[in-house]
C-alpha cells in the first residue's frame, strides 16, 4: 500500500472542491423527501422501483434505464478521448475514499502518518477511524437500496428481525476497509477494467496530465545539469500509485495531477514554469500551441452521445406514468354470438407507476375510429381505481359488429385505449387484433 506525501496547489484545490460536491451529493441524496414526500433517489429492488426526481419507474420501462447506461458508457469515451482520466483522479470513488482515508490518517498521526517509526497506538486508532468511515460510506450507499430513514429506525430501535441489510453493511464495511486500507493503488493498476481500455480512448490530442519531456530531458545528473528537470523526484513522492509520470504513459497514472502541483513548486523555485501539467502529447512532439479538440474520435464519440441524451430526454418528457399490458385470452376462443357481432376476451394488466390514485376507462375504437367497440369488464360503470404502485388484472369482453369484408380476414385490427378520467393526458392506447374464427357460426 502506498501513502503518498500530501501537495497543495491549484489542482488539488480544484479537486478538494470538486470531490466535496460530489461527497455531499452521494450522502445527501438518500435523505431528501420531495414535497410530495416521495424519495428523490432509490432503488426499491424487492417492489422492483426506481425512485428518481420526483417519479418511479419500473422494469418494463427497461428502454429508459438502457438510455442511462448507455449516457454513462459514451460519457466515458467521449470525456476521455478529450481530456483523458478526468474520471479516474477527479470522481472515481476510489480515489476520492483513498483521499479521505489519508486526510483522517493524518488527522490522527499528523506527520507520522506513513511513517515505519509512527506510534502503534496511533496506527490502531488509525484502522478504528477507517472502520468507521467504512461503516458510515456503506451506511449510505445501502441507503439507495433499503431506505435510509428505515435503517435509521432500526439501528436506533435494534429491530432487525427480517432484514438482510445488517449483513449487506458489514460485508462492504469490511470490503472497503480492506480496498482503502491494504489494497488502493493495485486496484487501479491491476483490477480497474478501464485502466486497461484507457490507452484506446485517447489519442495524441487528449488533454491529459502530461510531462514536457522536451524542456526536462536530460536530467540533472548530480552537478551536471542540461534539462530543466532537477531529479528532484518529488513527482514521484506525491503519486499515489507509485509511478513516475516521466516514464511516459502508464496504466497507474489516475491522472490526479499531484505531480503538477508538485512539479509546480519546484520550477517555480527555478522562476520557470511547471514541467508537468495539462498538455496534449501533440503539444509537446510539436511544440503546438491548441489543442485539436475537434477530430474523428471526438465527433463520432459527441454525436453518438448526443443522439442517446436527446432520446432519453424525449423518452423522460413524453413519459406516460401508466403501464398496460394486454394479451388474448388462451382459454376462450373468438366467437360470433350472432350474425355479426364477434366476441374476443382479453386480460389487461394495468399498473399505475405514478405517485397518485388513478381512475382509469377501458375504451376500444377500430383503427380508422369510425366504430367503437362494446367493452363488458366486471365493473359496470368501466371505471377502476388503482392506487399509486399497484396493478390491477381484468378480464374483460370485446365485441364489434363486423362487415361480410372483415369476416373473410383472419383478423380486425383494434385499439384498446386506457385513460385516466382526471387527467385524458394521461392514455396509453395498444393497437391489438380482434380474431376472426376459423368456424363461422
Amino acid at each position: 500500500m502506498i501513502i503518498s506525501r500530501p501537495v497543495s496547489g491549484v489542482i488539488r484545490t480544484r479537486r478538494n472542491i470538486v470531490q466535496a460536491i460530489l461527497l455531499a451529493i452521494f450522502f445527501i441524496s438518500p435523505w431528501i423527501v420531495m414535497p410530495s414526500g416521495t424519495r428523490f433517489i432509490r432503488l426499491d429492488i424487492p417492489a422492483r422501483r426506481f425512485h428518481f426526481l420526483g417519479s418511479f419507474y419500473i422494469p418494463q420501462e427497461g428502454i429508459i434505464l438502457f438510455l442511462m447506461l448507455l449516457t454513462m458508457g459514451l460519457s466515458l469515451f467521449f470525456f476521455t478521448s478529450l481530456i483523458g482520466r478526468v474520471w479516474c483522479g477527479w470522481a472515481c470513488p476510489q480515489t476520492i475514499y483513498t483521499d479521505v482515508f489519508d486526510f483522517f490518517g493524518r488527522l490522527v498521526l499528523g506527520k507520522k502518518y506513513g511513517k515505519k517509526d509512527a506510534p502503534k497506538a496511533g496506527v490502531f486508532a488509525v484502522h478504528v477511524v477507517w472502520i468507521l468511515v467504512s461503516l458510515f460510506a456503506s451506511f449510505h450507499w445501502i441507503a439507495y437500496f433499503a431506505g435510509s430513514y428505515e435503517m435509521y429506525h432500526d439501528f436506533t430501535t435494534l429491530n432487525f428481525e427480517d432484514k438482510s441489510y445488517p449483513y449487506i453493511l458489514g460485508f462492504f464495511t469490511i470490503a472497503m476497509y480492506l480496498d482503502m486500507g491494504y489494497v488502493r493503488e493495485q486496484f487501479c493498476k491491476y483490477a480497474c477494467p478501464y485502466a486497461r481500455f484507457q490507452t484506446i480512448l485517447m489519442d495524441e490530442h487528449s488533454y491529459n496530465i502530461t510531462y514536457d519531456y522536451k524542456r526536462g530531458e536530460p536530467r540533472r545528473n548530480k552537478k551536471e545539469r542540461i534539462g530543466d528537470c532537477v531529479s528532484c523526484n518529488m513527482c514521484l513522492v506525491v503519486c499515489p500509485t507509485g509511478i513516475d509520470i516521466r516514464e511516459g504513459m502508464q496504466i497507474g497514472c489516475i491522472a490526479c495531477g499531484k505531480c503538477s502541483d508538485a512539479c509546480t513548486i519546484t520550477m517555480a523555485k527555478e522562476n520557470k514554469p511547471t514541467l508537468i501539467d495539462y498538455f496534449s502529447l501533440n503539444q509537446i512532439a510539436e511544440g503546438e500551441k491548441k489543442i485539436k479538440w475537434i477530430r474523428p474520435r471526438t465527433l463520432i464519440y459527441g454525436s453518438l452521445l448526443l443522439i442517446v441524451v436527446s432520446t432519453a430526454l424525449f423518452k423522460l418528457g413524453t413519459r406516460i406514468p401508466l403501464s398496460v399490458k394486454t394479451v388474448a385470452d388462451p382459454t376462450i376462443e373468438p366467437s360470433f354470438i350472432d350474425s355479426k357481432t364477434l366476441r374476443q376476451l382479453y386480460k389487461v394488466k394495468l399498473y399505475n407507476i405514478s405517485y397518485n390514485t388513478q381512475n382509469l376507462k377501458i375504451s376500444a375504437f377500430t383503427v380508422d375510429g369510425n366504430r367503437e367497440l362494446t367493452v363488458r369488464t366486471g365493473n359496470t360503470e368501466n371505471i377502476y381505481s388503482v392506487n399509486s404502485g399497484d396493478v390491477i388484472d381484468e378480464r374483460i369482453i370485446l365485441e364489434l359488429d363486423v362487415t361480410e369484408k372483415e369476416k373473410s380476414e383472419k383478423s380486425v385490427p383494434i385499439v384498446l385505449q386506457v385513460t385516466e378520467t382526471n387527467d385524458p393526458s394521461i392514455h396509453v392506447e395498444r393497437k391489438i387484433p380482434l380474431s376472426i374464427p376459423l368456424v363461422k357460426n
